[in-house]
């Protein structure tokens, strides 16, 4: 009996899942289109993917890897984009996986907890790239350092650690100018960005709480961000840097960052508004006592 409740529950899984992956394709294939980004399709803005990362989400890791590779795969065949990639179909089941792989660490967290370590971590962000900031203006490291001065001539005795971290990088680099200034923006701006974003989330995350979502929603919202964010960020990185190395190779005139950081802010702002969507309709599944059995 058992067995069989096993096998009917597994069923059902893949049923549901299939719904979704086919909801996501529908709204792929008509109502997902592309932002050029140095002269090639970078970006797509779409909603298709709240559907596809849903599965993940109820039934975990192997079914969110699945049928985000299966929505990869069937989507470029009802509308190709580009030339189709086998790495990047990987990259967005392994992305499908990690964030099924997170919301299982994280969903039964204390809500509270989560946003007091979502807080403490964007404090500690935040000081550390004022810090940063300042410790590199008083060492006089800046994007124009290698114009004032002679490789042979840098001395870093007596300059702070960051300082000294981002010179050894560079000098002995075929640009470190640019390389030095592609390093500056993520320890000082790059960092001050993400703790804002960070805050800013929270604080958006409790008003949205309170005045949008009912009280079996309002509990897993933060957990669903990070769940979204971080496979999202992962999965963009490692898009661009395929990307970067095989199709548009024009990238690599520019800096990694330079490339990255849109992308990333897309990923974010994207995953942030699917995250509540997602968070209703796990809502959702848990009001329906059918579909709430159905979740690992």
């Amino acid at each position: 009996m058992n067995k069989l409740r096993k096998s009917s529950l597994h069923l059902r899984r893949i049923t549901v899942s299939a719904i979704f992956l086919s909801l996501s394709l529908i709204i792929k294939s008509s109502f997902t289109f592309y932002v050029p980004m140095f002269g090639q399709n970078g970006m797509s803005i779409g909603v298709s993917g709240i559907f596809s990362m849903m599965p993940g989400i109820l039934f975990g890791p192997i079914f969110g890897a699945a049928v985000s590779g299966l929505q990869d795969i069937l989507g470029f065949i009802l509308k190709p984009a580009g030339s189709f990639l086998p790495f990047m179909t990987l990259i967005v089941a392994l992305g499908g996986f990690i964030r099924g792989a997170i919301w299982m660490l994280l969903r039964n967290k204390s809500s509270m907890k989560m946003r007091i370590a979502v807080a403490a971590i964007s404090v500690a962000m935040l000081v550390s790239g004022v810090l940063n900031y300042i410790y590199l203006s008083a060492d006089g490291v800046n994007a124009s350092f290698y114009d004032n001065v002679k490789i042979e001539d840098v001395n870093i005795e007596g300059m702070h650690a960051i300082s000294k971290l981002l010179i050894q990088r560079t000098i002995n680099t075929s640009n470190p100018g640019k390389n030095l200034e592609t390093y500056i923006f993520p320890v000082t701006a790059g960092l001050v960005g993400s703790a804002l974003f960070g805050l800013i989330l929270l604080a958006a995350d409790l008003i949205i709480s309170r005045l949008f979502l009912k009280d079996a929603q309002k509990g897993q919202t933060m957990q669903m961000l990070i769940a979204l964010l971080v496979s999202g960020l992962i999965v963009t990185t490692l898009n661009t840097i395929l990307l970067r190395e095989t199709i548009y190779t024009s990238w690599k005139a520019l800096p990694f960052a330079a490339v990255w950081i849109p992308r990333a802010i897309e990923e974010i702002l994207g995953n942030t508004l699917k995250a509540y969507f997602m968070a209703v309709l796990l809502g959702i599944f848990n009001e329906q006592r059918n579909l709430k059995e159905l979740m690992i």
